[in-house]
């Protein structure tokens, strides 16, 4: 692990895991339960998991990043994330969020999400991005998750994108090529090449187009520049 200034922090990873952790159900009678948090709870989790954060990557510098209230994908794909809406958020979410706003000074950009801006900050020589999302795996980083250290390089940052377009992220709301998950993408990527072509060429297989590659490699894409949200795509 390379010695790094600044960690980078998903607030709305930290922000959500936080809210759920300090729901509390309560019985009031025999026919009545409600669930309850404690916004101090909430926010006494927000600094300990800030604390690991620094603790784990060796660093007292930290930068975090939240989504922004509209986001460009649903432009490209008005299902985009459009299943989330029928899920209860857990309480106290949107505290935790403005909490890490208003005392840590977390960022965010018109238009795009959390780890958008995250991908934007990214440096291998100068930080290292903390979080779980496999969507890091796309932006060239260093990357510290649960499962251990990772560097990555620009090369296995797109092809790991390739692969992503390729499955689909059904927690997303879009689908990827029928019948290709993980294995069956890296299959054919190891058989047909780990270019944009061939991830084009898996699409058309199963009697998908070209429009719907683009679909989703932009979907997929976590933004390495703030301006890739109007027009970067694909190259065939």
């Amino acid at each position: 692990m390379k010695n790094v200034k600044t960690v980078l922090i998903d607030g709305d990873e930290i922000s959500y895991r936080s809210a759920c952790a300090c729901e509390q159900p309560l019985k009031w009678d025999a026919d009545t339960w409600t669930i309850h948090s404690s916004e101090q709870d909430m926010f006494q989790l927000l600094e300990s998991e800030i604390k690991r954060a620094m603790a784990e990557t060796n660093t007292d510098r930290y930068q975090i990043a939240v989504s922004s209230p509209t986001n460009f994908r649903k432009e490209i794909d008005k299902n985009y994330k459009a299943h989330r809406k029928a899920t209860r958020k857990p309480l106290g979410l949107a505290s935790c969020r403005q909490y890490l706003i208003d005392k840590h000074m977390a960022v965010w950009m018109n238009d795009i999400e959390a780890d958008d801006v995250i991908g934007i900050w990214a440096d291998p020589e100068q930080n290292m991005i903390w979080a779980i999302d496999k969507d890091f795996l796309t932006i060239p980083s260093q990357l510290l998750r649960p499962s251990g250290y990772l560097r990555i390089s620009e090369e296995n940052a797109d092809s790991n994108l390739r692969l992503q377009t390729m499955i689909g992220d059904k927690a997303d709301g879009f689908e990827g090529v029928k019948g290709f998950g993980p294995v069956t993408a890296l299959k054919w990527i190891q058989k047909h090449g780990d270019t944009w072509q061939s991830v084009l060429d898996a699409f058309l297989s199963k009697g998908l187009t070209e429009e719907d590659c683009t679909r989703n490699a932009r979907l997929a894409r976590i933004l390495r520049n703030y301006d890739e949200k109007y027009n970067w795509q694909p190259t065939y």
